[in-house]
């Protein structure tokens, strides 16, 4: 403030000393809002970004894989709160600063100011071509990094097959070639964006020591800054202007890598979703439910799974859906709960074609019992039901008691026991039943189970088959399988064999 001019030192630090106080307010609270704003952006970023790859279609994921969008929640989105924080709201300040310093100067003398508004503009434009380079090499780096974290996602994933098959050497062989590349662009990277941290305050200090030069010059050629307290003024705020201006100048690295992260995200708002047909409440307990004409093919083949496929699955009855491996029944239950789309053809539900239907009024009147559709949660609990209501877990452990009066002692489940990753820790016949649990807890009105005694001792065998019997009565049950299964009542049999299906009808 160029107008407290005065010539009583005293009276100069006092004011000095409550500038002080004053800034340490200001720049906690400036700093903290700041922060919150980006904490904010970045919660609703994560969130809408999670809920649209919930939503992304599932053929992108059967291409793809996960391992590549892992990033998107840690670096990335890092990347963006910084964009925000520092590049957007920090920046703007410091800009705001900057012209105010520059004018102040240049009120006091406007030499100076020029001096100081020529050395900005030579460190811009030498920033500029040096962050042409950062950019492509940073674009480069983030890529390795997130096809790293693939990679590294896959094999683990993998782990027992690469034990198995004593893999350890031609797996250690790839990662280490993919680590010495992102070594090396590290390097390239570093290199670079340390020499625009270096460069940054030798070109502050170089206009400071334009500066000295000036006030020097005047002093040799007997001409004076006005007084003394303008002239510690004016040192002040030379003083206060180099790390704004540093950190003005290094903002553009936060730009640049913010550009990366929001290009990156786009890519995966871009990605195709399921259709966004709106929830309708429709009950399909006494509806047909009929396949026509469907032709679905293996993604970027010709070669068919269905080549027009027609079923018909009757309301309140069981219908046993039969076929060996490779023959689609996977495909199919996708097909059902309009997880995969047909590529010619349509699937009824009653009146209603699967393209007038949004995923979710289909998937809420269809529950499924699949080695494909896994479990996951902490506890035995959370992996059957998402509920927390106090009647709902009543509910659930008289259903996984009566699932379990034919397991041995050791093999019965209780609700709090934990479950591992998505059922690590299960055998596969405590698995077999808390998809029955499950699906049952839902009460929809359509059951498909995927080979469903399959891992489960005789006597449960026995047990649920006299609970499906039971359960036609109120619930339509497709029963799909590689035979048909004995003692179970089916009302149809559908033998599926690849490209097409035929009918017994019992």
């Amino acid at each position: 403030m160029p107008f407290i001019n005065t010539e009583k030192f005293n009276n100069f630090l006092l004011f000095f000393i409550a500038l002080i106080f004053f800034r340490f307010v200001f720049e906690y609270i400036n700093k903290y809002y700041i922060a919150i704003i980006g904490e904010k952006f970045t919660k609703k970023l994560r969130e809408q970004l999670f809920k649209h790859q919930l939503q992304v279609d599932t053929s992108i994921y059967d291409q793809k894989g996960i391992g590549k969008y892992l990033l998107r929640y840690s670096g990335d989105l890092k990347s963006i709160q910084n964009y925000v924080t520092k590049g957007l709201f920090r920046f703007s300040q410091d800009l705001f600063l900057i012209l105010f310093l520059l004018i102040t100067i240049s009120y006091i003398n406007l030499n100076l100011g020029a001096i100081i508004a020529f050395s900005i503009g030579i460190a811009i434009i030498t920033l500029f071509f040096i962050n042409r380079t950062l950019y492509s090499i940073s674009v480069n780096r983030r890529n390795q990094r997130s096809a790293m974290l693939a990679f590294v996602n896959t094999r683990l994933r993998a782990m027992l097959t690469i034990k198995a098959f004593n893999r350890y050497t031609p797996e250690e062989k790839r990662y280490t070639k993919r680590s010495k590349n992102l070594y090396a662009v590290g390097k390239e990277y570093q290199q670079t964006l340390n020499f625009i941290n270096a460069i940054i305050p030798m070109l502050t200090y170089l206009m400071l020591a334009f500066l000295m030069w000036y006030v020097y010059f005047l002093k040799t050629d007997n001409t004076h800054i006005s007084n003394e307290s303008v002239l510690l003024i004016l040192i002040l705020l030379i003083i206060s202007f180099l790390p704004i201006l540093r950190r003005s100048l290094r903002v553009s690295i936060i730009w640049k890598l913010g550009d990366i992260s929001f290009n990156k995200l786009l890519q995966i708002f871009y990605l195709e979703v399921e259709n966004s047909l709106p929830f309708e409440k429709k009950d399909f307990a006494n509806t047909e439910i009929s396949i026509k004409n469907v032709v679905i093919k293996y993604p970027h083949t010709e070669a068919f799974i269905f080549d027009k496929l027609n079923i018909s699955i009757l309301p309140k009855k069981i219908t046993a859906i039969i076929g060996g491996s490779g023959s689609g029944k996977d495909t199919l239950i996708k097909l059902l709960l309009k997880i995969y789309l047909p590529n010619e053809g349509d699937i009824y539900f009653g009146e209603y074609s699967h393209k007038e239907l949004s995923e979710k009024t289909i998937r809420k009147n269809i529950s499924v019992i699949s080695n494909s559709f896994p479990l996951y949660g902490r506890t035995v609990y959370e992996a059957i039901t998402y509920s927390r209501n106090k009647d709902k877990k009543i509910k659930a452990s008289k259903i996984l008691k009566n699932l379990q009066k034919f397991e041995t002692r050791n093999n019965r489940l209780e609700l709090e026991d934990t479950i591992g990753d998505l059922g690590a820790t299960l055998t596969s016949g405590q698995k077999k039943i808390l998809l029955y649990c499950r699906a049952l807890l839902t009460n929809k009105p359509w059951l498909i189970i995927d080979s469903p005694f399959k891992d489960v001792n005789v006597k449960t065998a026995t047990h649920l088959k006299n609970i499906l019997n039971k359960l036609k009565e109120r619930k339509t049950l497709i029963i799909i399988d590689n035979k048909i299964p004995e003692g179970l009542n089916a009302d149809y049999i559908y033998t599926i064999k690849k490209r097409s299906a035929t009918v017994v009808q019992k």
